[in-house]
Parts: C-alpha cells; structure tokens; sequence
C-alpha cells in the first residue's frame, strides 16, 4: 500500500498535467455541434460511423491545442496567467513528454480517420498538418496575418464538419457549402482569441492579423464574419437546405440560455462586443440543442 501511494503521488503531478494539456474545456462543445451538423448536412444517422468521426474530430483538435503548449511554452512563460495555464510553461510536464503525448495522439486520429473512407482520412490528414504548421516554430502560421485566420478557421472547424459531412456523403447537393459557415464562426474565435491576448504576443514578438488591424480594427472585422455566417445561415434556411421548423428551437431556448448574460449586459450598461465572450457558451449550446433536435425530429417524422 506505501507503495502504491507514493506511486500515485509521483503521477498525480504528471497525470494533472496531460489533462490540462489537451485543454479539453475549451473545444469539446464546439467539435461536438460541428461534427453533428457535418454528419446531419451528410445524410448521417447516429451510428458507429458518427461515433467515431466525432472521436477523430475531438482527437485532431486536441492535437493542435496540445501541439500549440508545446511550442508556445516559452512565450506563456512571460505571462503569469498563461505561464499557470500552460503545464509546459508551468513545470508539470516536459517539452519531450508533451510532444510524445503530441504524437501518440496524431497517431490515433489517422487510423479513426482511416476507418471512414479516403476522402474524410484526406481531409482528416490536411487538418492534422495546418494544426501543425499553425504552431510549428519553423513555419508558425498563426504569426503570419491573414493565414493565422484561414488555417484557423479549418483545421478547428471547416475540416472537422467536411470529415463528418464526408463520413456519410448522402447529403443534398451543395450541402457540403455549409461548412463556410463553420469558417466563419471559427474566423470570429480566432480573431477573439487574438484580441483577448494581443498584449502578451505582442511582447512574444507574434504578429498576428489583430495585431496589425489593431484592437478596434479587430472588433469591426469580427462584427463583418459574424454578420456574414448569419447571412448564410439565412441563406440555407431560405433554400430549405435546413428545415424550417427547425428555427423553433433556438427561437424556444435562447431567451432562457442567453437570460443571464442579457441581464448582466444591461446591467453594466457596455456595448455587447465588450461582453462577448459570455455568449459564446449560450449559443453553443443553442446549437447542440439544435442540430440534435434535426436528428431526433426527422426520426420521429419519417
């Protein structure tokens, strides 16, 4: 038994560490409500297949965000908060560790990506590298403007709803656009991302695309992608390529998930981009509640 607990005391440590490594918090609901909108759009029912497109979906994410500590430790280490954050920058894990742990896990996510077909194990090899190249030291794509938004935006979004929508492939014609849709929103994250730590990578020397439009140039251009994915959500639903019945349900829960955050608002008396983080959780799972009310209401219709 002291055996044991000093076992358990040598790898709590270590264990804490992978778990706040993969950063699990901050991705699961939005891969989950992507991936289930890929399959739907797809002609996808819940299956082993939708099972696991979502686990190669959640996997490949988590590579990039693990990948993205590993290289960025020692820019998170001139941040208190992120030095906290990081378990690199923090001391609880290894460069090494983190990498190995990196690559176990781009493993994996190539042989679920492999059990679904040539197209999605493509997409799913060409998320996994622009996750790579986004922070890769030699290539670093997330410093470079422009491109730090568009490979962003895919190998966290657009690719993980074609991989789902490609799973199954036995959607309408030109359904597949929605992923455009995902970009944006994604695009939106990203330059969120951007804005929260522009002070920090600026002293980090990265040079991102917020970092040249500015903060207020930054804020105009996430309100321009937003309004944008709105357009083309409207756009879908005018072409009948989402049901119209649907709209129900974010129409039914959002007074009630986004109740709080109004109130605050108005509370405080500031502009909603001041706010806006506070509503990114309310629409997500809006969207959840959303899209399984797509698959759970057209299994009772037909």
């Amino acid at each position: 038994m002291p055996n044991a607990r000093l076992i358990y005391r040598w790898l709590r440590r270590p264990l804490r560490g992978v778990v706040q490594l993969t950063r699990y918090r901050e991705y699961v609901l939005f891969v989950t409500v992507t991936t289930l909108f890929g399959a739907k759009f797809g002609g996808g029912e819940f299956d082993l297949r939708l099972l696991i497109v979502w686990a190669a979906n959640m996997l490949v994410v988590a590579f990039a965000f693990m990948y993205n500590d590993v290289e960025d430790a020692p820019d998170d280490a001139l941040d208190v908060r992120k030095a906290q954050r990081n378990p690199i920058s923090a001391g609880m894990l290894s460069a090494t560790t983190g990498r190995l742990i990196c690559t176990v896990t781009a493993l994996v996510t190539l042989g679920l990506y492999a059990l679904l077909g040539g197209m999605t194990f493509l997409l799913g090899v060409l998320s996994l590298a622009l996750a790579f190249l986004y922070s890769w030291r030699r290539a670093r794509l997330k410093a470079v403007p422009l491109a730090d938004l568009a490979v962003h935006s895919l190998s966290l979004a657009g690719l993980q709803f074609l991989c789902a929508y490609f799973a199954f492939d036995q959607g309408k014609p030109h359904s597949w656009l929605f992923f455009l849709f995902a970009v944006l929103i994604s695009v939106y994250g990203e330059l969120n991302n951007e804005l929260r730590d522009l002070a920090v990578d600026r002293r980090a020397g990265i040079r991102h695309t917020a970092h040249w439009l500015g903060a207020r140039g930054t804020k105009l251009l996430m309100m321009v992608v937003l309004s944008a994915a709105l357009v083309m959500l409207g756009l879908f639903l005018w072409l009948e390529m989402i049901p119209l019945w649907l709209v129900i349900v974010p129409i039914t829960v959002a007074p009630m998930l986004f109740a709080e955050q109004m109130w605050r608002l108005l509370r405080c008396r500031c502009l909603l981009i001041e706010q806006r983080e506070v509503m990114h959780e309310p629409a997500l799972v809006t969207g959840l509640l959303t899209v399984l009310a797509w698959f759970v209401g057209e299994q009772l219709i037909f």
